[in-house]
């Protein structure tokens, strides 16, 4: 007979070091994803000073959305000046100027910049605003759906967010999943039928390696009439027809700035990764630390060093034991931390802050 205790549901958790660091990368991960989105968001300065401003992170605000009006705000009015509002993510949208402050948010008054023109008239506004989305227009994330598929892509000409259920094509089975692909939705395909042509997953043009400037590529194209949801590969805007006729009917439509490299959602995630790595950890920190004083700055190197150290020894043990935490052990370790500090500071004279040495 097996003098092993049976096994119950009430047994402590566990979770390897290799579990935890698996949860560490994740985190790291998703940091990576917010630092692409938000990297360029000065969240202290509005940013209605630069303008119509060519691609930036946006906010709604539900609470201050009176009689259908719709309102944008930049990431710096979201945090200062609707902080206790239902404000909403867009995601980021070109060439939109801040609302806060003006006569779309009512009485709402802008902490960060005042004096704002009544109203931005160049300011473009869809659904997305009124917090729907996609053809069925509904809200993200959507409680009623009966579904959990739900995958939202957003087009480059509008700047809607479909679901990928209701784009009326299926989803392009890339090979290589590092691979970008951007969507044009039926709907913009429809007002400009020429995007059809470059509808590359079905081979309708294959424009050729050097674009001649003279000749237009959609010329000797087979004209087709059935328009639907397109999907473009990374750098389709360099094999866009760049002959004279095609220019002037990009500036026609307003679409010359979209067929910008600089234009693309990478170009911009790319800059604000690198803004983002730009910043330098050790200054953030004495930045922190400049109106502590003396004895408090003290405590709190000490106690960062000391968390450190305490977690290197802490990993390492349990490493070259059986590998695995539980979460008594996590207990155990801030709990010993406490100790130590309470320790440290009974058995050690600490001068009051405003002491002058």
């Amino acid at each position: 007979m097996s003098s092993e205790p049976p096994a119950t549901n009430d047994e402590e958790p566990t979770v390897t070091c290799s579990e935890l660091l698996e949860q560490i990368e994740d985190e790291e991960e998703e940091l990576d994803r917010e630092r692409a989105l938000y990297g360029n968001c000065d969240v202290d300065t509005c940013t209605y000073s630069q303008g119509y401003v060519r691609r930036q992170a946006l906010f709604t605000c539900m609470t201050c959305s009176k009689n259908e009006q719709s309102i944008g705000m930049c990431a710096a009015c979201a945090y200062h000046c609707h902080a206790n509002h239902d404000v909403n993510e867009l995601y980021t949208k070109r060439f939109f100027r801040c609302d806060c402050g003006n006569t779309k948010s009512g009485h709402q008054p802008c902490k960060l910049y005042l004096n704002k023109d009544p109203e931005n008239t160049l300011n473009k506004y869809n659904d997305n605003f009124r917090g729907i989305y996609c053809t069925c227009k509904r809200p993200y994330p959507d409680k009623e759906s009966t579904t959990s598929d739900d995958e939202m892509i957003q087009c480059i000409i509008c700047e809607d967010w479909f679901h990928s259920q209701h784009l009326g094509v299926s989803l392009p089975m890339e090979e290589n999943e590092t691979n970008q692909m951007d969507m044009i939705c039926q709907a913009c395909v429809t007002e400009y039928p020429f995007l059809a042509f470059y509808d590359e997953i079905r081979g309708m043009i294959t424009p050729p390696a050097e674009n001649n400037a003279t000749a237009c590529l959609l010329s000797s194209s087979e004209k087709n009439d059935q328009f639907h949801t397109i999907f473009l590969r990374d750098g389709w805007r360099r094999r866009l027809c760049r002959c004279e006729q095609c220019s002037k009917l990009y500036d026609e439509l307003k679409l010359t700035p979209i067929f910008d490299d600089a234009d693309s959602i990478q170009e911009y995630e790319k800059q604000a990764l690198a803004k983002s790595e730009n910043l330098d950890g050790d200054k953030i920190l004495a930045d922190s630390l400049e109106n502590l004083g003396y004895t408090q700055k003290l405590e709190v190197l000490r106690g960062i060093n000391e968390f450190k150290k305490t977690l290197g020894d802490f990993l390492r043990e349990k490493a070259n034991g059986d590998g695995v935490l539980t979460a008594q052990d996590v207990t155990t370790f801030f709990a010993g931390l406490q100790e130590k500090r309470q320790e440290r500071q009974r058995t050690m004279f600490m001068p009051p802050d405003n002491c002058k040495f």
